[in-house]
């Protein structure tokens, strides 16, 4: 068994068990203040942690000997993961509806898997590919089937658009991790994650106060303590923790694998569905949970 190969993927699911904690707290603060604000406010608490825990961790404040190739990925790879992807996943929320935008992205893994066979020669055992088709398919049934008929509502050109806005939404995801596992070639994990956080930060700053000028709007609503206080949680267990530990992974699997199991997020919300917000568990979720646990256990199989 490869012990690097199973460690990485247990941090996989570490970094999918912290999207789902982020999940929940968007869920709840983005409907008090708005998607665009909890993006941007969690930033300003992630960007100065980071800074600390790769002080704690790799013993520098900032990484200031990397080439200027490693300094253009890691920045462009915060700007495509943290702003742009975002940007376009809420969008697809709003046209598309969130569960079938979050099917659409399970794209993603396959997407980043071809890019890390030609760009890493990355390759794929055949129970390692049968292993990730089965927790997309599991991931798919869960969530496309649960809903299926509150989609046939959506408007057709509203449709249209918001599968665009996905689709791009899950290559940009997969390019960003990709420019960050090039440059992990240079770096340690944290400093890469402290890189792709002030990528982030950058965007959200130039976006909400030179362009849009309404950053001060949004920490006039977001100021509240009770909202602080759960965006900070989400900043410390989502950029911070949950990427820190996904750019380690990548450095022990395949980047094909690792994005495919982080892509079980939906499955570790119904425990939330059930008992916080009353939903019933359908044949859909229980089947497409078995199926996704089953894919990534053939995973660590494989290992």
């Amino acid at each position: 068994m490869d012990t690097n190969l199973v460690v990485g993927q247990l941090l996989a699911l570490f970094t999918a068990a912290c999207w789902a904690q982020n999940s929940i707290i968007y869920y709840h603060v983005g409907k008090q203040i708005g998607s665009d604000t909890v993006a941007h406010i969690r930033m300003w608490f992630a960007f100065p942690a980071i800074i600390i825990l790769t002080r704690l961790l790799e013993g520098i404040w900032f990484p200031t000997s990397l080439s200027w190739q490693t300094y253009a990925l890691l920045l462009g790879s915060g700007a495509l993961g943290f702003f742009i992807t975002d940007k376009l996943l809420f969008q697809a929320y709003i046209l598309l509806g969130s569960r079938e935008s979050m099917v659409i992205m399970t794209l993603s893994p396959v997407v980043t898997a071809l890019f890390g066979y030609f760009i890493f020669s990355e390759t794929l055992n055949t129970i390692q590919i049968i292993g990730m088709m089965t927790t997309i398919v599991g991931v798919m049934i869960a969530i496309l089937l649960d809903k299926k008929k509150s989609l046939q509502t959506q408007e057709a050109k509203d449709r249209t658009t918001g599968l665009i806005f996905a689709i791009l939404a899950s290559f940009m995801q997969s390019l960003s991790y990709l420019f960050a596992k090039l440059a992990l070639q240079e770096t340690g994990p944290v400093a890469t994650n402290l890189l792709r956080n002030l990528g982030g930060f950058a965007c959200f700053f130039i976006f909400n106060f030179l362009i849009k000028k309404n950053g001060k709007k949004q920490f006039e609503m977001a100021k509240q303590p009770k909202f602080l206080m759960l965006l900070a949680l989400a900043a410390m267990v989502g950029p911070v923790l949950g990427m820190t530990s996904q750019m380690k992974a990548f450095t022990l699997a395949p980047v094909g694998i690792v994005t495919t199991i982080t892509q079980v997020t939906p499955i570790l919300l119904l425990p939330f569905d059930v008992f916080i917000l009353k939903k019933k568990i359908t044949a859909a979720s229980l089947a497409g949970t078995f199926i996704s646990i089953t894919g990534v256990a053939i995973l660590f199989l494989a290992a």
